[in-house]
């Protein structure tokens, strides 16, 4: 692990009387809604567009009506680097030691997958480590473009030097997320050991103004603050310190801590974290800001309680209908919270292994309310009542029938929504 620079007292906190995690949950950033793909319905697609029909298939199955989905992936994360050059304390690189193999994606993993991303609404290029350091990067970042997908990635931001502020600039990046956990030096140092606070906020805030010189608003720049003991109390002078490096976004999240002996890290649910949260929103209303909070289960080798059964509702989670994670060696996950495996990207098709064993498995964990225990408690594990189904193939309805499509793909389309009419009525009976 990297060395420990003592935090002030002032920036200690201890946790005070805790929320319920229903309370947690309604003080965060609700997750993005995984049927809200209004605005790229609203697109003018060509004829029988893959990704127009893609979006109707993905819409049916945020139902969670069905263990097998109809449409392709919507969500990439792909691990191009599982190298870092710094040493976050409570990074699963160091919590974890050995156990993370380190190594960069090569192309024999990442082609397979371009083809589908012609689908998809979103692709992250991140990883356990600094993607900058792959040198496939950009060759990666133009493949995933030149098919059509919004495509993401992070930085710890010490990569930034000039000539690779240029690179990013002139890439098609839509938007990079920079970690930045402390708005002093001295936490800083401690959360990020091995990176040096001036410098990424002097990098962070040259890219920004070179972005601006340019006429551009892409690469998008969003700061993202983990939040725990050593920092919850700096929330307000993160809100700052974002505004004034000129940032488009400021995202906070509570730490996610995988061992036990780290819990005493963590202010997930407590006062204080509530009411430095209240601050920091109120901080960044009054300089125009956008600034969010989204829940992270801030404790994976907790034992949660399933939720009670409810009459018309069911349960199910976006990312085990619509996300995959391609890991370093190809490895398809469906969460970073599981150790399914799905397949391997350079071992079958692509198509066989979006419905593998492992994949509808897990999805009928949903179905048939025998939850994992690594679901229970997570932010992603979320509801669905007979109203927000209806609203669905409503407007599942709506976009067959406006839809750019031949007939044989809107009949299609329509068998599809027949059959989860029929599953619908089936699960309010």
């Amino acid at each position: 692990m990297g060395s420990r620079t003592a935090i002030p007292r002032e920036e200690l906190s201890h946790p005070g009387p805790t929320m319920t995690v229903t309370e947690e949950k309604t003080a965060a950033e609700p997750l993005p809604d995984p049927t809200s793909t209004r605005a790229t319905a609203e697109r003018a697609w060509p004829l029988d567009h893959p990704r127009a029909i893609n979006d109707v298939l993905a819409l049916l199955d945020s139902t969670w009506l069905s263990p097998k989905t109809r449409a392709r992936p919507t969500h990439y994360d792909v691990a191009v680097s599982v190298v870092c050059n710094i040493k976050c304390p409570f990074c699963p690189r160091q919590t974890f030691g050995d156990e993370v193999v380190s190594g960069l994606m090569k192309e024999e993993h990442y082609n397979p997958i371009v083809p589908h991303l012609e689908v998809s609404q979103r692709t992250g290029l991140y990883g356990l480590g600094e993607p900058f350091l792959n040198k496939r990067f950009f060759p990666f970042l133009r493949a995933a473009k030149e098919r059509g997908t919004y495509c993401m990635t992070s930085s710890h931001g010490m990569t930034l030097n000039k000539a690779m502020i240029g690179r990013v600039i002139e890439s098609e990046l839509d938007e990079l997320c920079i970690s930045i956990d402390g708005a002093t030096p001295r936490t800083f140092a401690y959360l990020r050991s091995g990176a040096d606070f001036h410098t990424v906020v002097r990098n962070v805030s040259e890219l920004l103004r070179r972005r601006n010189e340019a006429g551009k608003r892409a690469p998008r720049v969003h700061i993202a603050c983990a939040v725990s003991k050593y920092n919850v109390w700096q929330m307000k002078a993160m809100v700052r310190l974002t505004h004034e490096m000129g940032a488009d976004k400021l995202a906070f999240s509570n730490l996610v801590l995988d061992h036990k002996e780290h819990a005493h890290a963590s202010v997930a649910g407590t006062r204080i974290f509530r009411f430095n949260l209240r601050r920091a929103m109120r901080e960044a209303d009054r300089l125009g800001l956008e600034c969010v909070y989204f829940y992270q289960k801030p404790f994976p080798w907790r034992e949660e309680q399933a939720p009670p059964p409810r009459g018309g509702v069911r349960y199910g989670c976006p990312s085990a209908w619509r996300q995959l994670i391609v890991e370093r060696d190809g490895n398809l996950k469906p969460c970073c919270y599981l150790d399914t495996s799905l397949g391997n990207s350079a071992e079958r098709p692509m198509e066989e292994q979006f419905n593998s064993g492992a994949a509808v498995d897990l999805r009928r964990s949903f179905t048939e309310g025998n939850y994992l225990e690594a679901c229970k408690g997570c932010g992603q594990f979320t509801q669905i009542d007979g109203e927000r189904t209806r609203e669905i193939l409503d407007e599942a309805s709506e976009r067959i029938r406006e839809g750019n499509f031949s007939g044989p793909v809107r009949e299609k389309l329509r068998a599809e929504l027949e059959e989860f009419e029929r599953l619908a009525a089936s699960a309010s009976v």
